[in-house]
């Protein structure tokens, strides 16, 4: 949009100069730097006079370019008045536009760095309709995300400032994805400073970076190299497995999701064995797990019984594992209601 408005101001002088010198050569036989310095002398208005036109048609031709110099001017002045206004214009409104929309966002999720790790993040979440406001350093990769739609703020994401902007008061996660252990230490630290219920998940590239990145408060460490080559290895040596888990997990057009019900303190849910809920009878989502503290519960059985706290791993299409969560909820309404 802005190179159109210079590309359009160059067009206009070319022509102008070209017009003027091939005019002043065929009527005053003037040489080619003669004519060029007589057409940008009267364009510009300067007018030393050292260079007298001879002939009518000569004058006519003066007359114009007079008349095109002031015309020119005033098109040159008005396409830079329209770059500036229309780029400063939309760079401030724009700019409070996307401040006041993160100021209302609530449990949304920050992404530190769109590197290659924080660009695949961002994608991800994106496509699972999770709400993300990206701090990005470089200029103009923050520029071609804002231009994609995200919610992006240029600066550097060791910045408090940029955290507060980012709403991490309000942010149920935070994805530290910058290219350097050290960064992503510190972000873990200040992040956890500011609000320390917040879930913070590291990028580690070095092994002995993992402990530091836990001791700063971080709740996961994900090192992409070690993930790589877990995925490369279960791809030689369980191939369908991993077929069936990209399919699940990755393919929009099949509704399969895998989510996680956190069951709250004084719940319906809480004291209930699975063959009491009915999971599969009345929603037709499973189970898998339940998450109790540091324990994981594989593959629960029927007489395992609900705690509060606990967290299920459920698996299902998506319309069962809404209708789970809306079990629940709706169950744990209508205890309320009975005390």
């Amino acid at each position: 949009m802005y190179n159109a408005h210079f590309k359009k101001a160059f067009i206009a002088i070319f022509i102008v100069l070209a017009l003027g010198t091939g005019g002043l050569m065929l009527t005053e036989h003037l040489g080619a730097w003669k004519a060029l310095f007589l057409t940008v002398e009267t364009v510009t208005t300067v007018g030393f006079g050292d260079i007298e036109v001879q002939t009518l048609a000569g004058q006519i031709i003066v007359f114009l370019l007079m008349l095109g110099g002031v015309a020119l001017t005033a098109f040159i002045i008005g396409r830079m008045m329209a770059f500036i206004l229309e780029g400063r214009l939309a760079d401030i409104y724009g700019k409070r536009k996307r401040e006041k929309r993160m100021a209302e966002l609530r449990n949304h999720v920050i992404i530190c760095g769109i590197g290659r790790v924080g660009q695949q993040v961002a994608k991800f979440l994106k496509a699972d309709n999770v709400e993300v406001v990206i701090i990005e350093q470089n200029e103009d990769v923050a520029r071609a995300f804002l231009e994609e739609g995200y919610l992006v703020i240029q600066g550097d994401a060791t910045q408090d400032e940029n955290l507060k902007k980012a709403g991490i008061d309000h942010a149920r996660g935070l994805i530290s994805a910058l290219p350097e252990d050290a960064l992503n230490v510190f972000v873990t630290l200040t992040a956890k400073g500011m609000n320390p219920k917040i879930q913070v998940v590291a990028r580690g590239d070095r092994l002995e970076s993992e402990a530091k990145l836990y001791r700063a408060g971080a709740n996961r460490v994900i090192s992409p190299a070690t993930l790589s080559g877990k995925r490369m290895a279960l791809c030689i040596t369980k191939p369908m497995t991993i077929e069936y888990l990209d399919t699940v997990i990755h393919d929009q057009n099949i509704h399969i999701e895998i989510k996680e019900i956190t069951v709250g303190h004084g719940t319906f849910l809480v004291g209930l064995r699975l063959d009491e809920l009915k999971t599969k009878e009345n929603t037709g989502a499973t189970i898998l797990a339940i998450l109790r503290g540091g324990q994981v519960i594989s593959n629960p059985s029927a007489s395992d019984q609900i705690e509060a706290g606990d967290v299920l791993i459920v698996f299902g299409l998506r319309n069962q594992v809404q209708r789970l969560e809306e079990v629940a909820a709706m169950r744990a309404a209508h205890e309320e209601g009975l005390a």
